[in-house]
């Protein structure tokens, strides 16, 4: 009796051959898509930290600049209350008087401003006036999604404080250390010296007749 034996190709490949691959080719493609996704969210990553970043520069270069324009001058408030030239009443992180806040105009307008820095439900603020004595103030949130922030002032003796409430009304601390903890991150620790109208007044001549 005569056998057919069935036709197979020589090139071809058989089922289970073709399993193996779909599942080799399965795992590739399982591995470039993880891949993928790996560096798309560190890039993401990536691009949050650097704007964190951007935005912790921004607030430090916006710190220095008020700070190093402060000046001792007390301000009147519309009751008729005097504030300090730099003060750390009303809930405010601190508050204190600036030249160049508005700018002077031909008519002899003072350029000198109030300017605090407020920290509540997760943002800090900036309120600023156009004019020391009495002005309306107006506020700005310069950061948010902050877990907490703390401050403390070096006065002229060398001496960190947390406070600000100098017997002298013109007295200004020499240096302010603000620590920024934000929402998962750790803390961004930031030091500003303050205008150089803040340094302890030089003893004058008729002061010292009497030591």
């Amino acid at each position: 009796m005569r056998m057919v034996r069935p036709i197979t190709c020589a090139n071809g490949f058989t089922l289970v051959e073709m399993l193996v691959a779909l599942f080799v080719f399965g795992l590739i493609s399982a591995a470039g898509v993880t891949l993928l996704r790996s560096s798309a969210d560190g890039q993401v990553q990536l691009r949050t930290k650097l704007g964190e970043r951007a935005t912790l520069s921004r607030l430090s270069n916006l710190l220095e600049a008020d700070l190093a324009q402060a000046v001792p001058r007390p301000v009147r408030r519309s009751g008729g209350t005097i504030d300090a030239a730099f003060t750390t009443v009303d809930g405010q992180l601190f508050s204190f008087s600036r030249i160049g806040a508005v700018g002077a105009n031909d008519t002899g307008q003072s350029s000198l401003g109030r300017i605090s820095y407020r920290f509540t439900k997760g943002q800090l603020l900036r309120g600023s006036t156009a004019h020391a004595d009495g002005g309306q103030s107006s506020e700005a949130i310069i950061l948010a999604n902050v877990a907490d922030i703390s401050v403390r002032f070096r006065d002229a003796a060398g001496i960190w404080r947390t406070d600000w409430s100098a017997l002298d009304p013109e007295a200004m601390p020499r240096a302010v250390e603000m620590q920024i903890v934000a929402a998962g991150a750790p803390a961004y620790r930031m030091l500003f010296l303050v205008g150089a109208d803040g340094l302890p007044k030089p003893v004058e001549p008729e002061e010292l007749s009497g030591v």
